[in-house]
């Protein structure tokens, strides 16, 4: 691996959270329209720029690259969880 190379994981990691933390960001009600609008365009272009990756990944190694968009998915999902309050009823 050459220099120019060795920072490429860490900087697809960094773009991958910074995908996660956008949709949930979009995808959160508590979020004005206009900010709303603003995450989806900034995730639909780090999403554009992380694609030609991930079609190699789902390509080589298609049960890893499942476990990948199961484990966004969590991360989407956990993320919105954290804005929200629990409606569960205590356990008596």
């Amino acid at each position: 691996m050459s220099t120019s190379h060795a920072d490429r994981p860490a900087e697809v990691a960094s773009d991958t959270g910074n995908l996660v933390e956008n949709v949930a960001s979009a995808a959160a009600p508590s979020r004005s329209s206009l900010g709303r609008v603003i995450d989806t365009a900034v995730a639909v272009k780090v999403g554009a720029r992380l694609l030609p990756g991930a079609w190699r990944l789902f390509k080589r190694h298609p049960w890893g690259s499942a476990l990948v968009i199961v484990g966004l998915a969590s991360a989407v999902r956990l993320l919105l969880a954290e804005g929200t309050p629990s409606h569960r009823k205590p356990v008596a």
